[in-house]
This record gives C-alpha cells, structure tokens and sequence, in this order.
C-alpha cells in the first residue's frame, strides 16, 4: 500500500506509511482515505496493492484453526477487509471456506472496511444477524461491534481488556473454552 501510495502522491515512503495509517485510523481504511482525498478507483487500489502470484509460504493458518472452527456452533459469517480475490485465495490456502455460510468482502461494504460504522451497518443488514458473537484481532473493530449490541471477543495476547470487550482470549482455539459456547 505504501508503494501504491508513493507512486499516486509521488512522496517517499516513510510520509506514504504516514498517509496510510492516518486514512485507516481516521476513514477505516486507507483505501477510503485515498478514495475520499484522491478518487482513486478502488477496484484499481485494491487489484495493485494486492496482487501476490504465490501464497504459498505467506500464510500460515493459526494452530487448530481447522478444528476449531469446526467444532463452534451456529452459523459462522467471515467478515475481511480483504478484497475477493485476496481474501479467497488466503481462505483457500488455510482451507476454511466449508466453515462459513457466508464471506463478506471490502467490495460487500461499499469499500467500508471494519471500523467503520457503516461497514458494520451493512454486514448485520445483509446477513439479517440479530444475535451474534464477533471475534477479532483488532479492538477497534469490536467497539463498533458492541456499539450495535454485538458481542464481543477479542484475540490479544498482551494489553488490558477495554469496557467494550465482553471476553478475551490470547488464541482462536480458546473461544472452545469460553460459556458462551
């Protein structure tokens, strides 16, 4: 994305990572940023700052991932960031895909991705969820969440648990563990 963003503004790299953290924090995604400040095409953004000929080696599935997500109950929604393409191939390599009912990508949000409360608005219309658990990695993703009575699970090894987070775990396998399920 950096590259990306050297290349449209024709600035270094170190003033390109600044731009993109500051569009993820301020848009939930440096790509809103770009759209809203630049127009860029965000089909053209996403097929360029995406394009990996090999996965092979560059994803490796957390421990158990498999069998974890097996054996939870209920109707399972994967909710990316990630482009389609993208997101299909990393769900390929890690051989999950016959664990979702339903895989929601970047493009399913209108470009809107987590943390954003419009994000979040279309993903529970669209898949009509009233009642559901989200687990993420990323704790601005899950205040949204709650913010819409939501659930939440947060994956981290390390920081205190905010008011907003309902349970914390430091692996995905732990949710096995957790009485809500």
């Amino acid at each position: 994305m950096n590259a990306y963003i050297q290349n449209l503004l024709s600035i270094n790299e170190q003033k390109a990572n600044v731009i993109r953290l500051q569009y993820w924090l301020q848009y939930g995604s440096t790509l809103k940023g770009l759209m809203k400040n630049y127009k860029v095409n965000p089909n053209d953004f996403l097929e360029q700052t995406h394009n990996i000929k090999s996965y092979a080696g560059l994803v490796y599935p957390a421990e158990n991932l498999t069998k974890t997500l097996a054996s939870l109950p209920g109707k399972k929604i994967l909710f990316t960031n990630a482009p389609k393409n993208y997101a299909l191939e990393v769900i390929k390599q890690c051989d999950i895909e016959k664990y979702f009912s339903n895989l929601h990508f970047i493009e399913c949000s209108r470009f809107n991705g987590k943390p954003s409360e419009e994000s979040m608005k279309i993903f529970l219309a669209k898949y009509k969820v009233k009642k559901a658990h989200f687990i993420d990695d990323e704790k601005q993703n899950l205040k949204t969440a709650k913010k819409y009575g939501v659930k939440t699970i947060w994956i981290n090894k390390g920081q205190k648990k905010p008011q907003y987070i309902d349970k914390k775990i430091t692996h995905l396998r732990e949710v096995l563990r957790l009485p809500i399920f």
